[in-house]
């Protein structure tokens, strides 16, 4: 009960408050609701006599046309019975002809044809036809013609276009005893009948428009879009056919703004007078908002200083505390209430650095302010130190006036920590520098000045000036290099002073202050090219041993097969010795003979120039090869061995043969050598199965495959098949193929070795063609001619 009752007598006090501000609502709210009613009712009525006289005007305007309409077709019908009575003659018809077209300028023209269509006389007179007249052979003119002829009454034709204006055909047929003998024929022009017809306070209050059947706008425009919307209307045009309707809108729709304005009028002067008593409700209410708005800026504000993590202080002009945030205490141990008011010298600074201290706080009252601030060194209340960094700005108040100083403050201490560890850290990679074997230089991207060297470059690069012997502004002596490669590649180059040879490496790397710079690596290669060359040398020292004992090998096959040659050469001699003793000589025979000496010469010298190239000591050359060739100078050289063996050679080479690029005699070694190896593997094979193929493929790549395919005993081991040493003859070296693998990838390419499927191994290297060859050294070249520029 005494809950009901208090809610009651809130109910009632808050009631008893409010209840004239609930009155002045509803009245205000009943009148706009009697205003609102009357509107509606007097804009009801103004549309529903709108549409009265709407459809008034144009009941009228049709009946209007109509009339018209009819009275011309009564005219032409007059005319139509006088001339099949030969009441009047041509002449009487064209006066009154000419007097119908005056009295309605609609009316193009009066004409008589005859039963065929032809013209026979009207009004107006002419020559030749007009254009904008329809042509007496037009399809809906014979039709219509033809429609009054069998029918026997009036008839009006469709809707004809005429240079962009629609016309229409009224026919009136003549008979004369009974039988069709012709028509009188009116032409009507819709846009002048919708101009002349229309009163001039009917076309003021409405848009009008002609239409056809097919929703096509006749008049007044052919171009303009037809009249749409709830209040359109549309009437039959007179007494036409095929479909021809006058479509009206009116000009002038009323808004209803025009019928609301009024309403509208009051609801804004009731809306002032409601914001009125708003306004006045809300000034007894005011002040009690802006204290409480004042409250929660001043809790908002002390809340925003306190979460803060830098701390602020505020001194007035003679140096007192006069504010101190939550921040600032916490730094240095002090409450607020310890530090207000306080005046120097201030109890947080440190005994140690208490000049220093001073000396910035005398500053800051001058208003002698660096813009880097001040770092100083505080004390916290437990005597723990701590190095801050101080910004100071000027303190003006809501009057623009000058009342002290603002001052904030960052712990900074580890950040100098991790500044005096990080230079540390720097000063331990300058000394890892120093104590490389390699030389380091930074120089600046735009001037190349060097920025630091290690001590191992100023020793292989002493820059000095050679006359004065003064040290000159250090440049990076790589920097003469810079048209030879760009960053981020690296390099080969001769120190012409020292004659030693360097590999540089170049990378970008941003330096402390944001300069672009350029950090060089110089490695001394000397000592390893040399090596590189004596391995070379030993390399061709090497395959020229293996050369020559290749030849051994195969001394006596070839002392052999030259033996053939020399002979049968002995032989044709001798007989041609005897045929020229004779007393009548043939000289057909001889000369056969001859040529046949010839071949066995070539055959001879082709065995020993191959055996001399391969013997020879020489330099490396880089020329083109034919494939085909390289194999055609080996082959003689083998070929006493397999007919030893019984070993038939089958070659399948691409028309053309691939070329590559190389040294011939070093490419012939390794053909000779794997050839050589295949016919050995053979030994223990039945001679019927004792078959050598050379299988040569082309690539997409523009490289080469050769294949060379045996049918001996397959190798054991795959894996140690190219190392040194390694052999499976009673008397062999094992070099053989690895040299010819360090030859293949001499010339970029790749020698492997696969067991064949019929038993025997396939051994097959992998050579790129000149073609790809040439756009490698392209694409190089410009490449090195984009970085030079």
């Amino acid at each position: 009960m005494n809950i009901l009752r208090r809610l009651l007598l809130r109910f009632g006090t808050r009631w008893h408050r409010q209840w004239p501000w609930w009155l002045a609502y509803g009245l205000v709210l009943l009148l706009l609701g009697t205003l609102g009613f009357y509107v509606w009712q007097t804009a009801k009525k103004d549309v529903q006599m709108r549409e009265a006289s709407y459809a008034q005007d144009l009941l009228w305007q049709e009946q209007e046309l109509r009339v018209r309409l009819q009275s011309n077709q009564n005219a032409l019908e007059s005319l139509a019975y006088s001339m099949a009575s030969d009441s009047i003659d041509l002449e009487e018809f064209r006066v009154r002809a000419d007097l119908l077209i005056k009295n309605n300028p609609e009316i193009l023209s009066v004409e008589l044809l005859d039963v065929n269509g032809f013209y026979i006389g009207g009004m107006p007179k002419f020559s030749n036809r007009p254009e904008h007249l329809v042509p007496l052979n037009d399809e809906r003119l014979k039709e219509t013609l033809d429609g009054v002829g069998a029918l026997g009454y009036p008839l009006y034709s469709n809707v004809i276009l005429r240079a962009g204006e629609p016309l229409m055909l009224q026919m009136v047929p003549i008979f004369r005893f009974a039988s069709f003998d012709g028509a009188l024929m009116m032409t009507y022009s819709l846009e002048r009948m919708l101009q002349h017809r229309v009163p001039w306070w009917l076309v003021q209050r409405y848009q009008l428009q002609l239409v056809d059947s097919q929703n096509h706008v006749l008049a007044p425009s052919a171009f303009h879009q037809k009249l749409e919307g709830k209040d359109v209307r549309e009437m039959a045009f007179g007494n036409l056919g095929s479909g021809v309707r006058l479509l009206a809108k009116p000009a002038h729709t009323p808004s209803r703004l025009d019928s609301w304005g009024w309403l509208v009028l009051v609801v804004l002067l009731m809306g002032f007078l409601l914001w009125a008593i708003k306004l006045l409700r809300q000034r007894m209410q005011e002040r009690l908002l802006a204290e409480q708005a004042l409250q929660d800026e001043i809790s908002f504000r002390s809340a925003m200083e306190d979460s803060m993590v830098t701390g602020l202080r505020a001194i007035d002009r003679e140096g007192r505390l006069i504010y101190v945030n939550l921040a600032f205490a916490n730094m240095v141990g002090w409450s607020i209430d310890e530090l207000k008011n306080q005046s120097a010298p201030l109890p947080f600074w440190a005994p140690e650095a208490l000049a220093q201290c001073d000396a910035a706080f005398r500053a800051i009252l001058l208003g002698q302010i660096p813009r880097q601030g001040f770092e100083l060194r505080y004390m916290r209340k437990t005597g723990e130190r701590l190095d801050v960094r101080m910004y100071v700005s000027k303190l003006i108040d809501g009057k623009g006036e000058h009342r002290g100083w603002m001052i904030s403050s960052n712990d900074i201490t580890e950040l100098k920590r991790e500044r005096e560890a990080l230079q540390q850290s720097r000063q331990q990679l300058r000394s890892v520098l120093e104590g490389l074997d390699v030389a380091v230089c930074v120089s600046d991207m735009q001037s190349g000045e060097v920025l630091y060297r290690n001590r191992k470059h100023q020793q292989c690069f002493p820059i000095e000036n050679l006359v004065t012997s003064e040290k000159i502004p250090e440049y990076c002596w790589a920097s003469w290099a810079k048209g030879y490669a760009s960053v981020g590649d690296d390099f080969e180059e001769l120190d012409v002073i020292t004659g030693r040879e360097y590999q540089v490496s170049r990378r970008n790397l941003n330096w402390l202050d944001g300069r672009d710079t350029l950090l060089e690596i110089c490695s001394d290669i000397t000592a390893r090219r040399q090596a590189e060359e004596e391995a070379r040398l030993r390399n061709e020292r090497l395959q020229h041993t293996a050369r020559l004992v290749n030849m051994g090998e195969l001394a006596s096959s070839l002392a052999h097969e030259l033996n053939q040659p020399l002979a049968a050469i002995a032989s044709y001699s001798m007989a041609c010795e005897t045929m020229l003793y004779k007393p009548q000589p043939q000289i057909g025979k001889v000369q056969e003979t001859l040529v046949k000496m010839t071949e066995q010469a070539r055959r001879a010298g082709q065995i020993i120039r191959g055996i001399r190239q391969l013997v020879a000591k020489r330099k490396t050359e880089q020329a083109p090869c034919v494939l085909g060739e390289l194999i055609d100078v080996v082959l003689p050289l083998l070929a006493p061995l397999a007919n030893k063996m019984k070993v038939k050679i089958a070659i399948e080479l691409p028309a053309p043969s691939p070329v590559v690029l190389g040294d011939a005699v070093m490419l012939e070694q390794v053909i000779l050598n794997l050839l050589k190896n295949g016919l050995e593997a053979m030994q223990d094979t039945p001679a019927a199965q004792r078959r050598l193929a050379i299988r040569t493929l082309l690539h997409a790549d523009d490289s080469v495959e050769v294949r060379i395919i045996d049918r001996g005993c397959g190798v054991a081991d795959m894996n140690q098949l190219f190392q040194p040493f390694y052999t499976t003859k009673r008397e062999g070296m094992g070099m053989g193929l690895n040299i010819c693998r360090s030859v293949i990838e001499q010339h970029k390419g790749h020698l492997w070795a696969e067991p064949n499927q019929g038993g025997g191994t396939q051994m097959c290297f992998r050579l790129p063609t000149m073609k790809s060859q040439d756009q490698a050294e392209t694409e190089t070249a410009l490449t090195s001619k984009g970085a030079k520029q």
